[in-house]
């Protein structure tokens, strides 16, 4: 980075944003300080404590769950990373973490 500009956006799990019953945007939660998926459920269970989380569309695929994260990375052949079929994925941290995303409140 000698000479370049430091900045930009790094995305990670347990950003989300709190929507009220108008489905409109009112502020957003951010929590940090275990995985990016543990800090994903624990705001997801924050947002859905507060009654934030009239959500109006997400790109996650579940109508129940329209911005929980997405679990759909898979090995690119040939090149040992990992790529992500819709591109809004996320690693697995853990089988229990999945477990719990996939069992989180359903929005209102």
């Amino acid at each position: 980075m000698v000479g370049g500009r430091i900045g930009g956006v790094n995305v990670f799990g347990g950003g989300l944003a709190l929507y009220d019953s108008n489905h409109t945007l009112v502020g957003a939660i951010g929590v940090s300080g275990d995985s990016s998926c543990a800090d994903h459920n624990i705001a997801w269970r924050t947002r859905s404590a507060l009654n934030l989380d009239f959500l109006p569309g997400g790109v996650s695929g579940d109508a129940t769950r329209p911005d929980n994260i997405v679990y759909d990375i898979t090995n690119a052949p040939g090149l040992g990373i990992g790529v992500s079929a819709g591109g809004w994925g996320h690693p697995a941290c853990s089988a229990a973490a999945t477990a719990i995303a996939a069992a989180l409140p359903v929005k209102h």
